[in-house]
């Protein structure tokens, strides 16, 4: 019996540890989670492009795997505060960014980048009809931002 109640007393402090990050990360971008396929453009050609985004690592981060063409990359978030999130990217040149981003409504605004690299913006804005606008931006040194990609994805799970 107090085998037990260490075992239960164990679970409940890993819960209390476990949850809030879990709690906060899954509700916050609940709208933006699945699978999302559709067409747009990449640096000027037309391009299908894929979305993935998933629990991942036992809830700790959501996962986003994201591929256009040729081109293929993952990240992994984790709530930094409220509306704000924090993120490592990872993509096929084999390049990492850090990244910095902001929730609002059913729009998560994602800074990438920092001194030592190059710096952009990805947004994904959910649209009234269901479908996902996905726009990667570079930022230019007139601190101006140049789209490079943008998609139109619909859900496909």
């Amino acid at each position: 019996m107090a085998r037990l109640a260490r075992l239960l007393a164990a679970a409940l402090l890993f819960g209390i540890i476990a949850g809030p990050a879990a709690a906060q990360g899954g509700g916050a971008l609940d709208w933006l989670a699945g699978s999302w396929r559709g067409a747009g453009t990449m640096m000027g050609n037309a391009s299908e492009a894929t979305l993935s985004v998933r629990p991942a690592l036992g809830g700790r981060f959501l996962e986003f795997s994201y591929r256009a063409g040729p081109f293929e990359g993952r990240a992994f978030y984790s709530p930094a505060s409220e509306g704000r999130w924090q993120a490592r990217w990872f993509d096929n040149r084999g390049i990492t960014f850090p990244i910095a981003a902001t929730v609002a409504g059913r729009q998560l605004t994602s800074e990438w980048g920092d001194a030592s690299t190059e710096r952009g913006r990805t947004l994904y804005r959910l649209a009234d009809d269901g479908r996902l606008h996905l726009t990667d931006s570079v930022l230019r040194p007139d601190g101006q931002y140049r789209d490079f990609a943008s998609h139109v994805l619909a859900r496909a799970d």
